[in-house]
């Protein structure tokens, strides 16, 4: 289990994008501390914070992660196009 505790790292993301621009995360993957591929579906989005600097947004989610429910934030950078998990709260 602390093989997944790594944070600030890229993942693999789908997400929904509604016609007024509205993000929804959906799944994501990344590689762990050991190389093994885990998959997280989102089970709920908690809050969307966009930075001050706007560059990006940041969605606190939730999800069952090795059979426990975890709270996590996920970083998109608009400018960039990428994803990141940014915290993992255990």
């Amino acid at each position: 289990m602390e093989s997944i505790l790594c944070v600030n790292i890229p993942v693999q993301m789908i997400s929904c994008t509604d016609t007024n621009g509205k993000i929804t995360p959906i799944r994501f993957r990344f590689r762990d501390k050991t190389g093994e591929l885990i998959t997280v579906t989102i089970d709920k989005v908690l809050s969307e914070n966009q930075g001050s600097c706007r560059s990006g947004i940041n969605f606190s989610c939730s999800a069952v992660l090795h059979g426990s429910r975890k709270t996590f934030t996920l970083w998109y950078n608009y400018f960039a196009h990428e994803w990141h998990l940014s915290r993992l709260c255990v």
